[in-house]
């Protein structure tokens, strides 16, 4: 059973090394195809996080009427807490609020008017499921249904351009993946189809002698696979040294650093073997 395995694998490489030019330019083809799907993977990622902690940072600001006392406001901010979709709440007490106008403004209202007519208030931070458009203007809905609250502001437009971004972003991520998925399992596909027609003679004869089907198609298999995973080592070769060049520019200019997504060389990998094996499975379905 074993040295039949192995002479499996060793035709394999054999027919790979004979079909050596095509089989280069699957190679290229699929690293070429990994390191754009893993371009867009890790711009993904990376835009995704900038764009998660800039939602963590967004707030919805509540404003209780003016004439309520701190202690008459905190009753009602209290009932905030019930509402789903809030990760936590602060309050603000008519004096905050007072140094918070002094330092937005420059200007000292009680000195200015000779009393705070300025609200007791909240501010109210969304959990991250709920950071979206149409949840947080529900948020905010019920917010204002609450007895005394005179006032909701919250930035939605903005969540709303960032959701827009995301989407555009992964979809235009998969269409471009997708195209060049299809490329890698092109070509995979004809070089196999090549190894397939170089050993037409030698197969007609396993038939004859009485060779199985998965005998006989696996050395075929296997070549798509190795050629998948040839082409995911150059890929993830070249994916971390351009990494590790745009993070040392990036890093002289404006600090930031682009993070590699966890298992980023394992996915290259797999997807890898599964163009490889889907290109000669194609080959495998159209000429034997």
């Amino acid at each position: 059973m074993i040295s039949k395995f192995l002479f499996l694998i060793k035709e394999s490489i054999y027919s790979l090394w004979r079909a050596r030019l095509p089989a280069l330019g699957s190679v290229f083809t699929i690293a070429l195809a990994l390191i754009l799907f893993g371009g867009a993977y890790i711009i993904l990622s990376n835009f995704d996080r900038a764009t998660r902690r800039l939602q963590s940072q967004y707030r919805i600001d509540v404003f209780f009427d003016p004439l309520l006392t701190n202690s008459e406001a905190f009753v009602f901010y209290q009932t905030l807490k019930d509402i789903n979709g809030i990760a936590s709440t602060e309050f603000v007490s008519k004096e905050h609020a007072a140094m918070i106008f002094k330092r937005e403004f420059g200007e000292d209202v009680e000195k200015v008017l000779g009393t705070n007519p300025l609200p007791a208030g909240a501010i109210i931070y969304v959990a991250q499921g709920y950071r979206t458009v149409r949840r947080i203007n529900r948020i905010a809905d019920e917010i204002g249904e609450i007895e005394s609250v005179t006032d909701v502001a919250y930035r939605g437009e903005l969540v709303r351009i960032l959701e827009n971004y995301v989407r555009s972003a992964l979809y235009g991520g998969i269409a471009f993946g997708f195209l060049t998925v299809l490329g890698a399992i092109f070509l995979v596909s004809n070089t196999i189809k090549l190894s397939i027609y170089a050993k037409r003679h030698a197969i007609e004869t396993l038939f004859l002698l009485g060779a199985s089907r998965r005998f006989v198609h696996f050395p075929f298999i296997f070549e798509g696979a190795l050629q998948g995973v040839i082409g995911s080592m150059f890929a993830s070769v070249i994916m971390l040294t351009l990494l590790d060049m745009v993070n040392y520019i990036l890093e002289q200019f404006v600090l930031y650093r682009i993070i590699r997504p966890p298992y980023l060389v394992t996915f290259m990998l797999v997807i890898g073997i599964v163009l490889g094996v889907l290109g000669s499975g194609r080959s495998i379905g159209r000429f034997l």
